[in-house]
């Protein structure tokens, strides 16, 4: 955005839940955050986040959220409100700059306990300030208004949460960069005109969807020419996919299913030739300056024989991910589904090297029919796998080894804090130290691995 009445668009200019507990330490090692009395840092509960698209459903940034946020402002003040916006900041101003430069961030702060001073750790460029109050019968405060014109001028984005013309929206409307309007539990026809007249009254300023809970509502949002739509839709699972794996999604299965059962690499490598485009990524992912080689490799045979068979596997399940086919939300999908992946991964760093490949895999193919559009029967029938992370899919077997990885990535992702300090319990890893891994598989999807 840059100055105070600088372009108001939502799309990408500089600076997508998961999920993230929040450490208490944390809190402390940065700005002091005042606790209200009775209440602790582990119950605002884990950070949430769910990604946020653009007008074509491109990866656009994260809204960030504690899970247990909801239910703590209904039941307490405005110091508690307070305090869990001082938390949400503290803990996202961590996340690394790095991925952060790929992505916009996205906040629901309350406007009257806005802070321009704890706020500035985020750097202003890339974030999305969306702003409520509980008073919105009144207009808003003289402070609340000097910060809002102050966290504009840094660099923010403000929008206000549009649910009503009550006197606290048009107190601030003409010093907002937009508005924001959450689509949970409304009236679908009721926000459509609602928002018809806001737009009437102040003209061109975007609008951002929030709380979209289905890819069938995603019709309105369009309509209102939102330029930025965030909820549930993004990872729902869609019940009655009926999709097939494309022609060069089967050559990869097959390739996968060869290498599962042996085959000779010389095997492989003459099936591999008959599709030039393959051939030429594999050779270009061996022949990569990360390797280190000196001569380049130039046969097949020596390229595959060079990755290893491990690392083969994962490669060609990394380019059945990239070989999806181009629909709506496929790019956010996979960037989900790759981050799970490395999340699993990272989580088993004390087993050994063929166990952190199956859990890297595990995690790719738990997601990999929301990216792909089959139904997650025909990835089983489909795929080659071991019987462990078959059983892991299925939800088979008590003593699946794979089992409590897979429930932690879930219950990340669903933001279900007691779940996860279960998973956490179960493979002996303190949630302080899973937190600090799903961020590293963050960075490693967002820059590029």
């Amino acid at each position: 955005m840059g100055g105070a009445e600088q372009s108001t668009s939502l799309r990408p200019a500089a600076p997508e839940a998961r999920v993230q507990t929040v450490p208490e330490q944390a809190v402390d090692a940065r700005a002091p955050v005042d606790v209200p009395p009775g209440l602790s840092a582990q119950a605002a509960g884990v950070l949430v986040w769910e990604a946020v698209v653009g007008e074509r459903s491109q990866p656009l940034g994260y809204r960030f959220f504690l899970s247990e946020a909801a239910t703590l402002r209904v039941r307490g003040g405005a110091r508690v409100r307070q305090f869990l916006d001082a938390m949400l900041v503290s803990h996202v101003a961590a996340i690394s700059p790095t991925w952060r430069s790929h992505r916009q961030i996205f906040l629901r702060l309350d406007a009257e306990a806005l802070d321009p001073t704890a706020l500035a750790q985020l750097g202003g460029a890339g974030v999305h300030l969306i702003l409520d109050a509980d008073a919105r019968g009144e207009p808003a405060s003289e402070a609340s208004v000097a910060a809002l014109k102050q966290l504009r001028t840094a660099g923010f984005r403000v929008l206000l949460l549009a649910c009503d013309s009550a006197p606290w929206l048009a107190s601030l409307a003409p010093h907002a960069s937009g508005f924001a309007i959450s689509l949970g539990g409304q009236s679908l026809d009721g926000v459509e005109q609602f928002v018809a007249g806001l737009k009437n009254t102040y003209p061109g300023l975007p609008w951002c969807a929030l709380d979209v809970p289905t890819v069938d509502h995603l019709a309105l949002p369009h309509r209102l020419g939102c330029t930025a739509v965030t909820g549930p839709f993004v990872s729902e699972r869609a019940p009655n996919l009926g999709g097939r794996f494309s022609p060069d999604g089967l050559r990869v299965a097959s390739l996968l299913s060869k290498l599962r059962q042996g085959a000779e690499i010389r095997e492989m490598a003459g099936v591999l030739k008959q599709d030039v485009a393959l051939s030429y990524r594999l050779l270009r992912y061996v022949n990569a300056a990360a390797w280190g080689l000196v001569n380049p490799i130039s046969s097949i045979e020596q390229a595959m024989l060079m990755l290893g068979r491990r690392p083969l596997y994962r490669w060609l399940m990394l380019l059945l991910l990239a070989g999806a086919p181009k629909a709506e939300l496929t790019e956010v999908r996979g960037e989900a589904t790759l981050v799970r992946a490395r999340f699993m991964e990272l989580l088993g760093a004390s087993l050994s090297v063929p166990q952190r490949d199956e859990l890297f895999v595990l995690g790719m193919l738990s997601l990999l029919d929301t990216v792909l559009q089959v139904p997650a029967t025909r990835v089983l029938d489909t795929l080659p796998m071991s019987d462990t992370i078959r059983a892991a899919l299925a939800g088979t077997g008590a003593d699946n080894p794979y089992g409590p990885y897979l429930m932690l990535a879930r219950a990340w992702d669903r933001g279900d804090t007691a779940a996860i300090h279960a998973a956490c319990e179960r493979i002996g890893m303190p949630p302080e130290e899973a937190s600090r891994l799903h961020l590293q598989a963050f960075d490693w999807v967002l820059n590029g691995k």
